[in-house]
């Protein structure tokens, strides 16, 4: 028998309850989710999914073919490369590499960004107007060409191109952070919080960052997809990861010398890198509507 409460309490959702009610709303946006989710659990658990090592070489099996057409196998779900690798294999540990090389770097430039872009925000004068110039003379600058320059300079490898990643996605989180900080120093509740004697740490942590959820969550889903996009660049041009790291960039590049007699070894890697980037950029995208719906409600 259900119990009678005379008293009914009304619920409230909390903020992030009604931020995912919001971003469950949205079907593209969920099943953006559901794609990089398996993306996540192949780049967390790529030891236990694959079935084979990525760098075993079986030179009886070369170039089997993948398993829905009538000459392959179910013992290679994707078939094998030139070497008789794989590529299902392959794959599974090329998304833990680009997608975790990816994160790795958005989270530096995004603490390292936001960190100078903050600062940059709460000066004024003649300092603020050099900043904001230098800034806008890095932004017109795309990112992989900063990041080639840069890897040209300390040499080809993964770490290197992460690095270089790294400081060309810096200027772009330091501009929209020193816009944004700009534009809230300016409004009210920041003025009462100074004059109430609040230091600019405080004001940042307490009135500034609370605020910074949506625009944070903008940059660092573009920021994520650049940085999967340049890291497979760089691979594809052999300046990022090196043979044998399966990397879906370099693995890609492999499978050009071989794309007329196996045309899976293109085509798998290249649909991989496309299915990750969009799925990140539509998770961005329903975030940043579920986000704004959750603060005009």
């Amino acid at each position: 028998m259900a119990q009678f409460s005379l008293y009914e309490e009304e619920f409230h959702p909390s903020p992030w309850q009604r931020t995912w009610a919001a971003f469950r709303s949205s079907h593209i946006a969920f099943i953006g989710l559901v794609i990089l989710a398996f993306f996540v659990m192949f780049s967390l658990f790529a030891p236990l999914l694959a079935p084979y090592s990525p760098l075993e070489q079986n030179i009886d099996g070369l170039l089997i073919a993948p398993s829905w057409q009538s000459s392959g196998s179910i013992v290679h779900l994707f078939g094998t490369d030139a070497l008789g690798r794989d590529v299902f294999s392959r794959i599974i540990y090329g998304c833990r590499i680009t997608l975790g090389s990816g994160l790795i770097t958005v989270v530096l430039a995004l603490f390292i960004g936001v960190s100078i872009g903050t600062i940059a925000g709460m000066l004024s004068g003649v300092r603020s107007s050099i900043v904001n110039h230098l800034l806008d003379a890095l932004m017109a600058i795309p990112t992989l060409l900063i990041a080639i320059i840069i890897v040209a300079i300390l040499g080809a490898g993964l770490v290197n191109s992460m690095w270089a990643i790294t400081l060309a996605l810096i200027p772009q989180f330091v501009h929209h952070t020193r816009s944004f900080v700009r534009n809230e120093m300016k409004k009210q509740y920041i003025l009462a919080s100074r004059l109430d004697g609040a230091s600019p740490w405080q004001i940042f942590t307490h009135s500034i960052l609370p605020n910074m959820s949506e625009m944070l969550v903008v940059q660092g889903s573009l920021a994520l997809s650049i940085a999967v996009i340049d890291i497979s660049a760089l691979g594809f041009l052999n300046l990022g990861a090196q043979a044998p790291l399966p990397e879906l960039g370099a693995i890609l590049a492999d499978g050009l010398d071989v794309a007329y007699m196996a045309p899976w070894n293109v085509a798998l890697p290249g649909i991989t890198i496309f299915l990750m980037v969009l799925s990140i950029n539509i998770v961005g995208d329903g975030l940043r509507s579920a986000l704004r719906k959750r603060v005009t409600h």
